[in-house]
């Protein structure tokens, strides 16, 4: 019989693609598939032929209902003699990823499923996809994914979620700014694909570069922000990148990236 794969990879023209294969368990997360994620991204720094990671489930029903409650290796079985969470080791190798992130929410996200969506740059929705923090309503909190989410997600929105537990739907997702797109599901492909089409059409340099230094200004003052940014302006500028990006303006060319 052969063993199914819980976590589906591909590396295909530039793109790591990562689905969770659990359909059964609407892709709830276990600690092996949690750390098989975190093995997986925590390639991504150093290869630079991978221009973009994607995340998604299988189905229509989930991308990632959170922890698996019931499973044997579920993420709630504690070990206190270790300082960090298989998770929240997963949430810092996402953090410092400097690759884009692209989720594509085929279905519902919760509980922990949004720490994975609190990971990606750029989210595309399908219509029927909900996202919540239900914790409360089993006497838990959202701790770990509020790490990911306070800064993507308006302060009483967030506070609302957590609180009530209650989920919304993708258009008021979308009204408030925590997606890019929504469309119909049977449109969701080919909307996902377009946004990695156009990634490939950019510099992975300059991407890489910027996501760097976002991270590292996001605790600094605004003083300590523009300076630290003044100092990436120039080494940016020397990258072949950056050459070949002004020689293709002025030639009125597409760029050839050198990815260097």
């Amino acid at each position: 019989m052969t063993e199914v794969q819980e976590l589906l990879v591909e590396r295909d023209a530039g793109i790591l693609r990562l689905t969770i294969n659990r359909p059964e368990r609407s892709n709830a997360l276990t600690n092996q598939l949690i750390n098989r994620l975190g093995a997986e991204l925590g390639t991504v720094n150093g290869d630079g032929s991978i221009k973009a990671v994607l995340i998604t489930g299988v189905g229509e029903k989930a991308f990632c209902a959170g922890a698996d409650l019931k499973d044997s290796d579920t993420p709630f079985q504690f070990d206190h003699s270790v300082y960090h969470t298989p998770f929240a080791n997963l949430l810092r190798i996402g953090q410092a990823c400097d690759a884009p992130i692209v989720g594509r929410l085929n279905g519902a996200c919760l509980a922990g499923g949004m720490g994975l969506f609190g990971l990606c740059d750029i989210v595309v929705a399908a219509e029927h996809a909900r996202i919540g923090l239900p914790e409360t309503k089993v006497g838990l909190y959202p701790m770990q994914v509020i790490a990911v989410l306070r800064d993507l997600i308006p302060r009483r929105i967030l506070a609302e979620m957590c609180i009530l537990g209650d989920p919304l739907s993708a258009a008021q997702a979308l009204a408030c700014g925590m997606v890019n797109r929504v469309v119909p599901y049977a449109e969701l492909d080919a909307a996902v694909e377009d946004v990695l089409a156009r990634i490939r059409d950019v510099s992975a340099v300059a991407v890489r570069r910027g996501k760097y230094a976002v991270r590292a200004m996001d605790m600094m003052s605004f003083e300590q922000m523009i300076a630290f940014a003044e100092t990436q302006v120039a080494p940016l500028a020397l990258t072949a990148d950056a050459k070949e990006g002004r020689e293709a303006f002025a030639a009125r060319r597409k760029p050839q990236w050198p990815n260097r």
